[in-house]
């Protein structure tokens, strides 16, 4: 039985365990049961996981109760019929042969090296060995092969001598020798452990069988088997295969840009209808790549990039940026790297090959431990000029020596570019960056800045008629037909894209203050002759609008009077309530930092208005992170106040179409409401008769490149009956951790509650839990961690425990829609499908309650629909009824008039979570001002690795700072607290 009493729908394996009562809210947190220190070793679900979508029930964990997930319960039955299209290839047959699992060991090898595997494995002598038995043999380069031949007495050693390399080493380079002669002997043990069958797989798809290592077994060989042949050609990330022969494209001049293939298997609901249950994922993929090319140019390039201003300095300056500054702090004299210098730590674990006439011909890879830094050197740097090492003389005798010198005496190298800082490698070398080379083929895994981002959208971003092209290309160089592995396994696969019954949901009826729009199929209206359908609760008497900055850059005194009164005429005009025009001033960078300006900003509008302010409008002359969370941070957490940013080049304009955008944003803010949908009265909620509350959930992480950034939770709870005003909650987790943990629930979920039960006077019989951003991995851990803590909520504070529907939904996923070309019944003008397109067969599951929705008009490139899966659901709400529900609520989104690819309450979630950096209070922002601007005017995007020290000897990351000044009347915290501020 669930919590509650109340037994799930039908369901799939397994049961959940009962959560422990009697316990305190808000109680030490569960002993984790191992030393997080030491990662968990990863199990063989999770590591398959990572190549091929596993169903939920995969990664039951053995010893631990089973989970048990809501079965699907039916199809809908009131959409229109359509045919889609879909990237899946069905896998029409394949053989019920049986197949040998082998284990191979290779000896010696203390580190367990996957290349040496695979080079032993691939040695000739192997290779003409496995001929002799017949078969197809193939490998995982790890531990795993499989072949459809059995081997006498089911194991085999087999003895490799690598001296070939030994041989092409004298010709190249005597270093080479010496290490091929450590240890050229090695030996391959193979020893049969299992045999396959894939008719094991066939009868879990048909419900006959409960997963089990079996299934993964045959997952794992049929993952294995496709990817074979085209790794051996192909360039492999993950999923992903690239062609080193396409042609690489340029992104913002420091990177590179390859298109690839993404192909993946996955199971399908065709079994119920005939079909084999295997299908393959294959879509387009583009990646960044490092550029081929030397340190120093490649780092020169890194900085330029990144600013408009540093892409004007010469190599000079650029080179005098990297040097160390020096300041005097309390006295004391300090050493600290700039942050064109800090830009630098991107290069770090990029591999590279050293060129030099003393080193021509070494194939030796090395990889960036760092580009040195060290205070002992001043203002100088780590440079050649500074940087020594103890080198052995002829004579015998030991000298420090500096870089510079010692190539110009060991190799009569006089370097270019000396003050470049010294690269240090992994294992101790020392090496100027004019003498590093990159290898192909790297990867890039940082975040991309705006500009990098801008480039790869425009690159990505095609249009579904020429992503539909590019996937038949990639089909067609995949090669099935003709690929030896798939073809000695009597694997085929359809050339041909899955068209699939599909339904057409229909759209709602929205309502404003004055009138109903229909936008029908289009996805589109406007807000012209509209009035909001609640407008700010208070009417506006205390507000005011700051240009930041008296140069003119952001706005002029003139220009911001104008905005400011054409927003007051548009705002009234869309229903909003002002008593009084607002005040329009300028403040100079003179007034100090960020922090200074608003708290100036809030002091004047006080002093003019006689009263506390409502909200206050900053200008800004550009879009920049560090100065947006700082007023965040200030308004948000210090006065307790909404605030809204504007774009200076916007309010020099001051378009009617803008404003009303921003009107929008505002009137949420101030307690408002845009739109509803229509339900069965103008007073009825449209899906639910009790009280009912929906609950998103979304974390995000630390940009990537940064170790120790503590990851960050936010909750959004719908605070009205038509689910229409959302408040919302954030925290820190655990760092890189997906699952919020018990003591971050323990700071969102009551509070919110609390204001819930206020608001309705009772508290919710069914909750509505969306969360966003989950694997199939972590639906387990959901659901005892994340709605546990709920469930134990309401019963430790003595309350019923309401009937819960939990839901995932995520867009990580390669699937896309593809309607028929020019049919407008099922498509819009650039081919993708319309909003309400529901596909609930051959990409799905066969017994999972999961369905793909595209609720959104893709304004570029091809649309992304949405997978939601529903993991437990107590109501046994109707799938047509929740269906509607997830997609007529896509329209209600404050700040839009189109509906949005995201259910609101995890896409309000998702927007919270990314505010609530401006929260944190491990660093002050103004300790990260750029040290070639003025002050105030920070620049870039946070250093990487302000976080590096925050967790050492603590368990904890530190907790967000409250909306919860006490300085400020209770009745404005509460009000911020309840209001959408983060929209």
């Amino acid at each position: 039985m669930s919590a509650g009493g109340r037994s799930p729908q039908g369901s799939v394996k397994g049961s959940r365990p009962p959560t422990p009562s009697g316990s305190q809210v808000g109680s030490s947190v569960k002993p984790l049961g191992y030393d997080p220190a030491k990662p968990r070793a990863l199990t063989a679900a999770e590591l398959i996981g990572k190549r091929v979508d596993l169903p939920a029930e995969a990664y039951n964990i053995e010893g631990k109760k089973e989970t048990r997930f809501t079965a699907r319960p039916g199809y809908n039955t009131e959409g229109q019929n359509i045919l889609m299209g879909l990237n899946i290839f069905p896998v029409t047959s394949y053989s019920n042969q049986d197949i040998y699992q082998y284990d191979v060991t290779v000896t010696p090898n203390p580190r367990d090296s996957h290349p040496l595997v695979k080079k032993v494995w691939n040695n000739k002598t192997v290779t003409e060995y496995l001929n002799t038995k017949g078969g197809r043999w193939l490998c995982d380069g790890h531990k795993l092969a499989w072949s459809s031949k059995k081997i006498e007495r089911n194991e085999a050693r087999i003895s490799v001598n690598l001296d070939e390399l030994k041989q092409k080493a004298a010709e190249q380079h005597k270093d080479i020798v010496k290490r091929v002669e450590r240890n050229s002997v090695y030996e391959l043990h193979i020893r049969q452990t299992k045999v396959i069958r894939l008719s094991y797989m066939k009868a879990y798809l048909a419900g006959q069988i409960a997963w089990d290592s079996h299934v993964l077994e045959c997952m794992n060989f049929f993952d294995h088997c496709m990817r074979q042949y085209p790794s051996e050609q192909w360039v492999t990330i993950k999923r992903n295969f690239y062609d080193p022969s396409f042609t690489m494209h340029k992104l913002a001049d420091d990177l590179v840009i390859n298109q690839g293939v993404y192909l993946a298997p996955r199971l399908s609901d065709s079994i119920t209808r005939g079909g084999t249950g295997l299908a393959i994922n294959v879509d387009r993929c583009q990646t960044a790549f490092w550029p081929e090319d030397s340190l120093d140019r490649l780092a020169l390039r890194l900085i330029t990039s990144q600013s408009d201003v540093w892409a004007g300095w010469t190599d000079g300056k650029l080179f005098s940026s990297l040097k160390p500054k020096e300041r005097v702090v309390n006295g004391q004299t300090m050493y600290i790297p700039t942050e064109t210098f800090l830009f630098l730590r991107r290069m770090t674990k990029l591999k590279f090959v050293v060129n030099h006439r003393g080193k021509l011909g070494e194939p030796k890879i090395y990889t960036v431990k760092k580009v040195m830094f060290d205070p002992k050197y001043k203002t100088g740097g780590a440079t050649a000029f500074q940087v020594t090492f103890p080198k052995k003389m002829p004579d015998g005798k030991i000298v420090e020596t500096t870089i510079l010198d010692h190539y110009r005496q060991a190799w009569n190298i006089r370097l270019q570019f000396p003050h470049l800082p010294i690269i240090e490698t992994t294992r101790g070398g020392l090496y100027p960056m004019e003498l590093c080379n990159t290898i192909p083929d790297q990867r890039y895994t940082l975040k991309l800045n705006a500009q990098q981002t801008s480039d790869m959208i425009r690159f990505a971003a095609t249009k579904p008629p020429k992503r539909r092209e590019d996937i038949m290309e990639g089909v067609t160089h995949l090669k099935w037909a003709e690929d030896p592995c798939l073809q000695a396994f009597g694997i085929k696969i359809d050339r041909n894209m899955a068209v699939s019954q599909a339904k057409l949901l229909r759209n709602p009826e929205i309502t404003f203050g004055n009138q109903k729009v229909n936008p029908g199929v289009s996805g589109r209206w406007d807000l012209r002759g509209k009035k909001f359908l609640e407008a700010n609760a208070v009417a506006l008497t205390s507000w005011s609008f700051i240009c930041c900055g008296e140069d003119g850059r952001a706005c002029h005194q003139n220009e911001l009077e104008n905005f400011a009164r054409r927003f007051s005429d548009t705002y009234r005009n869309h229903g909003g309530k002002v008593a009084k025009p607002a005040l329009a001033k300028t403040l100079g960078y003179g007034d100090g930092d960020y922090g200074k300006i608003c708290a100036k900003a809030y002091e004047i509008t006080r002093e003019h208005f006689k009263v506390s302010p409502q909200i206050i409008f900053f200008v800004l002359p550009t879009k920049n992170q560090l100065v947006y969370e700082r007023i965040k941070r200030s308004m948000d957490c210090r006065f307790n106040i909404v605030s809204q940013c504007l774009a200076g080049n916007q309010v020099k304009k001051a378009q009617a179409q803008y404003m009303s955008n921003v009107a929008m944003k505002v009137n949420s803010k101030l307690g408002g409401v845009t739109c509803k949908i229509q339900g069965p009265t103008p007073t009825k909620a449209p899906f639910w008769d009790g009280p009912t509350m929906i609950v998103g959930l979304d974390v995000s992480h630390g940009p990537a490149g940064s170790v120790n950034a503590p990851s960050l939770a936010a909750l959004t709870m719908s605070m009205d009956k038509h689910a229409t005003r959302y408040a919302a909650a954030c925290q820190t987790n655990d760092k890189r951790t997906e699952i919020v943990q018990e003591w971050s629930m323990a700071t969102m979920f009551p509070k919110l509650l609390h204001s819930w039960i206020a608001t309705h006077k009772a508290v919710p019989k069914h909750i509505y839990f969306i969360r966003d951003g989950v694997s199939e991995g972590q639906f387990n851990d959901v659901l005892e961690t994340e709605v546990g803590f709920m469930e134990k909520y309401f019963r430790d504070a003595n309350k019923p425990v309401p009937m819960l529907t939990v839901i995932i939904a995520t867009k990580r996923h390669h699937v896309r829609f593809f309607p028929k070309p020019i049919d407008k019944a099922t498509g819009d003008r650039n081919g993708n499908p319309l909003p309400g397109t529901l596909v609930e067969r051959d990409v799905t599951h066969p017994k999972h309650y999961d369905f793909y929705l595209c609720s959104h008009v893709a304004i570029q490139g091809t649309a992304r629909p949405v997978h939601y899966q529903v993991i437990r659901d107590d109501a046994k709400v109707p799938v047509n009824h929740l269906q509607k529900m997830i997609y007529q609520q896509c329209y209600q989104y404050c700040r839009s008039t189109t509906p949005v690819s995201l259910h609101p309450a995890v896409y309000y979630s998702h927007l919270v979570s990314n505010r609530a950096r401006a929260h944190e209070s491990a660093l002050n922002p103004d300790q990260r001002i750029a040290m070639y601007t003025k002050k105030g005017f920070p620049v870039g995007t946070p250093i990487l690795h302000d976080y590096d020290d925050l967790f050492e000897n603590k368990e904890r990351p530190p907790k967000l700072i409250e909306m919860n000044n006490a300085a400020n009347p209770k009745q404005v915290i509460q009000f911020i607290n309840e209001t959408m501020w983060f929209v």
